[in-house]
């Protein structure tokens, strides 16, 4: 059997999540005559020399990137080094408009999404709040405030009238932003499907008796589900969008059935393989074994 040497990326403030992530990553990597080293992105990584080439001080068969720094990932993939996830996939799902932008047109159901409008200078005036009453002529209340990059439930806001819609967009006008309708169905509750080479290997249901975010605090709970015929149609039509290698997908509970409400390129699996049974580290190292065998041929 062929050794395969990988490297995982990680920001200098990776939360306890990830290291429980990486501590399962090389526990697996043991059994597939794999090693792993972990390597920091604390701007001394890589550089663009003077002539043109790039300079990478490690040599590896792949990089698992557990980072959102797109920049360092697309040197890394200019350089010829594998990475997983690819840097344009870890952009589209980073950024939440652009996973919306990306599934429509696709027979994809998902919450009416209106993005908006970029405000370059510091301060906002009444001019600058006119558009929301169209937001909210569109959406009704209570309506989803997103910030477009983010992750457990940080940067997601709901509003039940007008003055608090304008409160949380004078808060956070400087932030690239998303408005969303409310699937009051689905309050505190949400489907957490994960995807490995564009297969569905299992689902959870994730809930939250205190809050409206589903994966937002420590209130947050979750139990291993079946996904109906319905929602399995929706992720295929997902996968045949962006033919997935690893990703955490969520889904919502509509009355008419389930929505997207965003991808996860870098999905955290303790709490899934805790409460399914299934192992998520090896059949994620399977598939990036498989990935570099077929390059090979």
């Amino acid at each position: 059997m062929n050794q395969y040497k990988g490297v995982i990326i990680i920001n200098p403030e990776a939360n306890p999540h990830i290291n429980k992530k990486i501590e399962r990553l090389k526990e697996e990597a043991k059994h597939l005559n794999m090693t792993l080293d972990v390597a920091k992105n604390d701007g001394t990584m890589a550089k663009i020399n003077k002539d043109g080439s790039i300079l990478i001080p490690f040599e590896c068969d792949f990089v698992i990137y557990l980072d959102k720094d797109i920049y360092f990932a697309k040197i890394l993939e200019q350089a010829g080094y594998k990475v997983f996830n690819d840097s344009n996939f870890l952009k589209l799902c980073d950024d939440k408009m652009l996973t919306h932008i990306a599934l429509a047109n696709h027979d994809i159901r998902m919450p009416k999404t209106i993005a908006s409008p970029l405000i370059y200078k510091n301060e906002i005036n009444e001019e600058n709040y006119k558009f929301l009453d169209s937001i909210a002529q569109e959406l009704g209340y209570p309506l989803v405030i997103k910030r477009v990059y983010g992750s457990l439930g940080e940067g997601v806001y709901l509003a039940h009238d007008i003055d608090e819609l304008k409160t949380i967009y004078r808060e956070n006008f400087k932030y690239p932003l998303l408005f969303q309708e409310y699937i009051n169905s689905s309050k505190g509750r949400s489907m957490r499907v994960i995807v490995i080479d564009e297969k569905i290997i299992g689902a959870i249901e994730r809930y939250n008796d205190n809050d409206f975010r589903s994966n937002f605090g420590k209130s947050n709970h979750s139990k291993a589900i079946k996904l109906d015929e319905e929602c399995i149609d929706l992720i295929n039509k997902v996968n045949d969008v962006l033919h997935i290698k690893y990703a955490g997908i969520d889904l919502l509970y509509d009355k008419d059935g389930s929505v997207l409400c965003e991808i996860n390129s870098n999905a955290f699996f303790e709490e899934f393989e805790k409460e399914t049974g299934i192992n998520v580290a090896i059949s994620f190292l399977r598939m990036i074994i498989d990935d570099i065998k077929k390059e090979g041929n």
